[in-house]
Protein backbone atom coordinates (compact mmCIF):
# COMPACT_ATOMS: atom_id res chain seq x y z
CA UNK A 1 0.00 0.00 0.00
CA UNK A 2 0.89 3.33 -0.61
CA UNK A 3 2.60 5.17 2.59
CA UNK A 4 0.34 8.36 2.74
CA UNK A 5 2.24 12.10 2.73
CA UNK A 6 3.49 13.59 6.51
CA UNK A 7 1.33 16.05 7.73
CA UNK A 8 3.56 19.06 7.76
CA UNK A 9 2.84 19.56 11.54
CA UNK A 10 3.30 17.87 14.36
CA UNK A 11 0.16 15.94 14.58
CA UNK A 12 -0.99 16.31 18.51
CA UNK A 13 -4.16 17.52 17.90
CA UNK A 14 -5.13 14.26 15.31
CA UNK A 15 -3.10 12.05 17.88
CA UNK A 16 -5.08 12.97 20.92
CA UNK A 17 -8.02 12.35 18.94
CA UNK A 18 -7.25 9.58 18.29
CA UNK A 19 -5.66 7.93 21.71
CA UNK A 20 -9.48 9.38 22.96
CA UNK A 21 -11.33 6.88 20.62
CA UNK A 22 -8.66 4.17 21.39
CA UNK A 23 -9.11 5.01 25.04
CA UNK A 24 -13.00 5.74 25.42
CA UNK A 25 -13.43 1.98 23.66
CA UNK A 26 -11.13 0.10 25.87
CA UNK A 27 -12.41 1.64 29.48
CA UNK A 28 -15.64 1.82 28.19
CA UNK A 29 -15.48 -2.02 28.42
CA UNK A 30 -13.24 -2.32 30.94
CA UNK A 31 -14.73 -0.25 33.55
CA UNK A 32 -17.92 -2.11 34.43
CA UNK A 33 -15.15 -5.20 34.99
CA UNK A 34 -13.73 -3.24 37.33
CA UNK A 35 -16.35 -2.00 39.52
CA UNK A 36 -16.14 1.70 37.78
CA UNK A 37 -12.71 1.91 39.30
CA UNK A 38 -10.24 3.34 36.53
CA UNK A 39 -6.96 2.83 38.81
CA UNK A 40 -7.75 -1.00 39.41
CA UNK A 41 -8.15 -1.29 36.03
CA UNK A 42 -4.13 0.44 35.45
CA UNK A 43 -3.37 -1.54 38.26
CA UNK A 44 -4.48 -4.86 36.01
CA UNK A 45 -3.34 -3.56 33.39
CA UNK A 46 0.42 -2.73 34.77
CA UNK A 47 0.37 -6.39 35.82
CA UNK A 48 -1.04 -7.81 32.46
CA UNK A 49 2.22 -6.06 30.81
CA UNK A 50 5.02 -7.48 33.01
CA UNK A 51 2.83 -10.96 32.45
CA UNK A 52 3.51 -10.58 28.90
CA UNK A 53 7.37 -9.72 29.31
CA UNK A 54 7.29 -13.26 31.24
CA UNK A 55 7.60 -10.82 34.25
CA UNK A 56 8.24 -12.30 38.08
CA UNK A 57 5.21 -11.60 41.19
CA UNK A 58 5.50 -7.67 41.33
CA UNK A 59 5.50 -6.08 44.66
CA UNK A 60 2.48 -4.15 45.55
CA UNK A 61 5.23 -1.08 46.59
CA UNK A 62 6.64 -1.65 43.20
CA UNK A 63 2.76 -1.18 41.67
CA UNK A 64 2.41 1.85 43.39
CA UNK A 65 5.62 3.44 42.61
CA UNK A 66 5.14 2.60 39.18
CA UNK A 67 1.54 4.23 38.67
CA UNK A 68 2.22 7.02 41.20
CA UNK A 69 -0.42 5.66 43.73
CA UNK A 70 -0.93 5.32 47.41
CA UNK A 71 0.84 2.14 48.85
CA UNK A 72 -2.56 1.83 50.96
CA UNK A 73 -4.54 2.17 47.56
CA UNK A 74 -2.39 0.09 45.91
CA UNK A 75 -3.11 -2.51 48.61
CA UNK A 76 -6.72 -1.70 48.29
CA UNK A 77 -6.62 -2.00 44.83
CA UNK A 78 -4.80 -5.10 44.70
CA UNK A 79 -6.78 -7.10 47.64
CA UNK A 80 -9.80 -6.47 45.30
CA UNK A 81 -8.37 -7.90 42.13
CA UNK A 82 -7.06 -11.42 44.18
CA UNK A 83 -10.98 -11.64 46.12
CA UNK A 84 -11.97 -11.19 42.14
CA UNK A 85 -10.06 -13.96 41.42
CA UNK A 86 -7.74 -11.42 38.25
CA UNK A 87 -4.61 -11.64 40.25
CA UNK A 88 -2.64 -13.93 43.29
CA UNK A 89 0.10 -13.55 45.75
CA UNK A 90 3.16 -15.22 45.45
CA UNK A 91 6.59 -15.15 46.74
CA UNK A 92 7.91 -11.91 46.06
CA UNK A 93 4.82 -10.15 44.66
CA UNK A 94 1.51 -9.42 43.10
CA UNK A 95 0.88 -11.86 39.39
CA UNK A 96 -1.81 -12.64 36.97
CA UNK A 97 -4.02 -15.43 37.38
CA UNK A 98 -5.94 -15.06 34.31
CA UNK A 99 -4.97 -15.51 30.92
CA UNK A 100 -5.62 -13.16 27.49
CA UNK A 101 -6.23 -16.03 25.75
CA UNK A 102 -9.65 -17.36 27.16
CA UNK A 103 -12.01 -16.09 30.59
CA UNK A 104 -12.60 -12.98 31.36
CA UNK A 105 -9.84 -11.29 29.86
CA UNK A 106 -9.97 -12.64 26.70
CA UNK A 107 -12.60 -10.27 25.24
CA UNK A 108 -10.98 -7.30 26.68
CA UNK A 109 -7.49 -8.16 25.78
CA UNK A 110 -8.69 -8.81 22.04
CA UNK A 111 -10.67 -5.25 21.72
CA UNK A 112 -7.47 -3.80 23.58
CA UNK A 113 -5.52 -4.83 20.93
CA UNK A 114 -7.91 -4.30 18.04
CA UNK A 115 -8.49 -0.74 18.99
CA UNK A 116 -5.05 -0.13 19.40
CA UNK A 117 -4.41 -1.11 15.37
CA UNK A 118 -7.44 0.91 15.04
CA UNK A 119 -5.66 3.71 16.15
CA UNK A 120 -2.58 2.86 13.89
CA UNK A 121 -4.36 2.62 11.38
CA UNK A 122 -6.00 6.06 11.34
CA UNK A 123 -2.92 7.72 12.48
CA UNK A 124 -1.28 6.58 9.07
CA UNK A 125 -4.47 7.07 6.80
CA UNK A 126 -4.06 10.97 7.40
CA UNK A 127 -0.01 10.96 7.08
CA UNK A 128 0.62 11.03 11.06
CA UNK A 129 3.11 8.21 11.46
CA UNK A 130 6.60 7.48 9.97
CA UNK A 131 7.11 4.96 7.26
CA UNK A 132 8.23 1.74 8.69
CA UNK A 133 9.98 -1.03 6.76
CA UNK A 134 8.53 -3.83 5.60
CA UNK A 135 8.47 -6.60 8.69
CA UNK A 136 11.34 -9.22 8.48
CA UNK A 137 9.24 -11.36 11.59
CA UNK A 138 5.81 -12.32 11.89
CA UNK A 139 3.73 -10.57 13.87
CA UNK A 140 2.21 -12.31 17.35
CA UNK A 141 -0.29 -10.38 18.77
CA UNK A 142 0.67 -10.54 22.01
CA UNK A 143 3.26 -8.03 21.17
CA UNK A 144 0.20 -5.71 19.87
CA UNK A 145 -1.48 -6.18 23.30
CA UNK A 146 1.90 -5.29 25.52
CA UNK A 147 2.40 -1.81 22.51
CA UNK A 148 -1.78 -0.74 23.75
CA UNK A 149 -1.11 -1.34 27.50
CA UNK A 150 2.45 0.30 27.18
CA UNK A 151 0.69 3.51 25.45
CA UNK A 152 -2.52 3.88 27.66
CA UNK A 153 0.26 3.58 30.88
CA UNK A 154 2.42 6.06 29.24
CA UNK A 155 -0.27 8.66 28.21
CA UNK A 156 -1.37 8.25 32.09
CA UNK A 157 2.07 8.87 33.19
CA UNK A 158 2.61 11.85 30.68
CA UNK A 159 -0.67 13.43 31.59
CA UNK A 160 -0.23 13.47 35.25
CA UNK A 161 0.56 17.11 35.73
CA UNK A 162 -2.48 17.83 33.41
CA UNK A 163 -5.29 15.80 35.15
CA UNK A 164 -3.36 14.59 38.74
CA UNK A 165 -6.69 12.12 38.48
CA UNK A 166 -7.02 9.20 36.27
CA UNK A 167 -10.54 8.76 36.03
CA UNK A 168 -10.58 13.00 35.54
CA UNK A 169 -8.44 12.03 32.27
CA UNK A 170 -10.80 9.37 31.29
CA UNK A 171 -13.75 11.76 31.59
CA UNK A 172 -11.80 14.43 29.59
CA UNK A 173 -10.73 11.94 26.98
CA UNK A 174 -14.19 10.41 26.61
CA UNK A 175 -15.93 14.15 26.09
CA UNK A 176 -13.09 15.03 23.23
CA UNK A 177 -13.87 11.53 21.37
CA UNK A 178 -17.61 12.36 21.85
CA UNK A 179 -17.56 15.96 20.89
CA UNK A 180 -14.57 15.88 17.83
CA UNK A 181 -16.29 12.77 16.47
CA UNK A 182 -17.10 15.26 13.38
CA UNK A 183 -13.49 15.27 12.28
CA UNK A 184 -11.99 12.23 13.85
CA UNK A 185 -13.70 10.42 11.49
CA UNK A 186 -13.16 12.25 8.19
CA UNK A 187 -9.48 12.01 7.43
CA UNK A 188 -9.69 14.93 5.38
CA UNK A 189 -10.65 17.00 8.24
CA UNK A 190 -8.74 15.03 10.79
CA UNK A 191 -5.12 15.79 8.38
CA UNK A 192 -6.38 19.49 8.11
CA UNK A 193 -6.71 20.10 11.93
CA UNK A 194 -3.90 17.40 13.09
CA UNK A 195 -1.84 20.34 14.39
CA UNK A 196 -1.94 23.13 16.71
CA UNK A 197 -1.13 25.93 13.75
CA UNK A 198 -5.42 25.79 12.84
CA UNK A 199 -7.81 25.68 15.61
CA UNK A 200 -11.24 23.78 14.39
CA UNK A 201 -13.91 25.81 14.36
CA UNK A 202 -16.05 25.83 17.25
CA UNK A 203 -19.22 24.57 15.41
CA UNK A 204 -17.89 21.14 15.29
CA UNK A 205 -17.60 20.42 18.34
CA UNK A 206 -20.97 18.36 19.28
CA UNK A 207 -21.60 18.65 23.07
CA UNK A 208 -22.09 15.26 24.78
CA UNK A 209 -24.28 15.26 28.13
CA UNK A 210 -22.97 14.16 31.70
CA UNK A 211 -25.84 10.99 31.64
CA UNK A 212 -24.18 10.13 27.98
CA UNK A 213 -20.82 9.65 29.37
CA UNK A 214 -22.26 7.94 32.41
CA UNK A 215 -23.70 5.38 29.91
CA UNK A 216 -20.65 5.31 27.35
CA UNK A 217 -18.50 4.14 30.70
CA UNK A 218 -20.95 2.38 32.75
CA UNK A 219 -20.37 4.96 35.73
CA UNK A 220 -23.16 6.07 38.08
CA UNK A 221 -24.29 9.48 36.77
CA UNK A 222 -23.80 11.18 40.40
CA UNK A 223 -19.97 10.48 39.95
CA UNK A 224 -19.51 11.51 36.83
CA UNK A 225 -21.75 14.69 37.78
CA UNK A 226 -19.52 15.68 40.74
CA UNK A 227 -16.27 15.05 39.14
CA UNK A 228 -17.33 17.37 35.68
CA UNK A 229 -18.23 20.15 38.32
CA UNK A 230 -14.90 20.38 39.38
CA UNK A 231 -13.28 19.62 35.15
CA UNK A 232 -15.82 22.39 34.16
CA UNK A 233 -13.39 24.90 36.08
CA UNK A 234 -10.63 23.72 33.93
CA UNK A 235 -10.26 21.54 30.83
CA UNK A 236 -13.99 21.10 30.00
CA UNK A 237 -16.42 23.86 29.27
CA UNK A 238 -20.40 23.63 29.73
CA UNK A 239 -22.15 24.53 26.37
CA UNK A 240 -25.88 24.53 25.07
CA UNK A 241 -26.18 20.85 24.91
CA UNK A 242 -23.82 19.20 27.50
CA UNK A 243 -20.32 19.65 27.40
CA UNK A 244 -17.02 20.08 25.34
CA UNK A 245 -13.44 20.41 25.65
CA UNK A 246 -12.11 24.07 26.48
CA UNK A 247 -9.92 25.20 23.66
CA UNK A 248 -7.60 27.88 25.40
CA UNK A 249 -6.78 24.77 27.50
CA UNK A 250 -6.20 22.21 24.56
CA UNK A 251 -3.72 24.89 23.11
CA UNK A 252 -1.75 25.94 26.68
CA UNK A 253 1.59 25.55 26.95
CA UNK A 254 1.23 22.77 29.65
CA UNK A 255 -1.53 20.25 27.77
CA UNK A 256 1.06 20.92 24.61
CA UNK A 257 4.01 19.89 26.54
CA UNK A 258 2.02 16.73 27.77
CA UNK A 259 0.57 15.49 24.01
CA UNK A 260 4.45 16.35 22.60
CA UNK A 261 6.03 13.97 25.32
CA UNK A 262 3.08 11.44 24.35
CA UNK A 263 3.46 11.78 20.58
CA UNK A 264 7.47 11.49 21.55
CA UNK A 265 6.37 7.69 23.61
CA UNK A 266 4.24 7.05 20.60
CA UNK A 267 7.41 7.22 17.94
CA UNK A 268 9.25 5.15 20.56
CA UNK A 269 6.58 2.09 21.17
CA UNK A 270 5.56 1.93 17.43
CA UNK A 271 9.34 2.03 16.58
CA UNK A 272 9.37 -1.10 19.14
CA UNK A 273 6.66 -2.17 17.68
CA UNK A 274 7.76 -2.58 13.79
CA UNK A 275 10.99 -4.23 15.13
CA UNK A 276 8.35 -7.11 16.84
CA UNK A 277 6.60 -7.46 12.62
CA UNK A 278 3.64 -5.46 12.63
CA UNK A 279 2.43 -4.66 9.03
CA UNK A 280 2.81 -1.14 9.25
CA UNK A 281 2.30 -1.47 5.42
CA UNK A 282 -1.01 -2.36 5.99
CA UNK A 283 -2.16 -2.25 10.06
CA UNK A 284 -6.08 -3.93 8.69
CA UNK A 285 -3.76 -7.44 8.38
CA UNK A 286 -3.11 -7.37 11.99
CA UNK A 287 -6.74 -7.33 13.20
CA UNK A 288 -7.45 -10.26 15.62
CA UNK A 289 -11.30 -10.38 14.41
CA UNK A 290 -12.36 -6.28 13.05
CA UNK A 291 -11.93 -2.74 13.31
CA UNK A 292 -14.16 -1.93 16.63
CA UNK A 293 -16.87 0.27 16.14
CA UNK A 294 -16.66 3.72 17.91
CA UNK A 295 -18.07 4.18 21.43
CA UNK A 296 -21.99 5.20 21.37
CA UNK A 297 -23.02 8.06 22.46
CA UNK A 298 -25.95 7.66 21.10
Amino acid sequence: MTVPPAVPVLPLRAMTRLLAEMQTTIVGTALPLFDGRVDRFMIFTLLVRRMLDGGRPTPVLAIADSLGLPFETTRRHVAELAAGGWVGRERGGIIVHVGVEDGPVATLATLTHDAMVRFIADMRTIGALPAYPAPVRPYHWHAGLAAAADLMLSVASTNHQTHHDRLDLVLFSTVLCASNRAITLDPALSRMYAGFDIAPPEGWKRPVRARRIAATLGLSEATVRRRIDRLSEGPLEAVDGGLVPREAWLSSPMAQEASTASYANLRRLMGTLAAQGFPFGDPTRAYRIRRPEPASFD
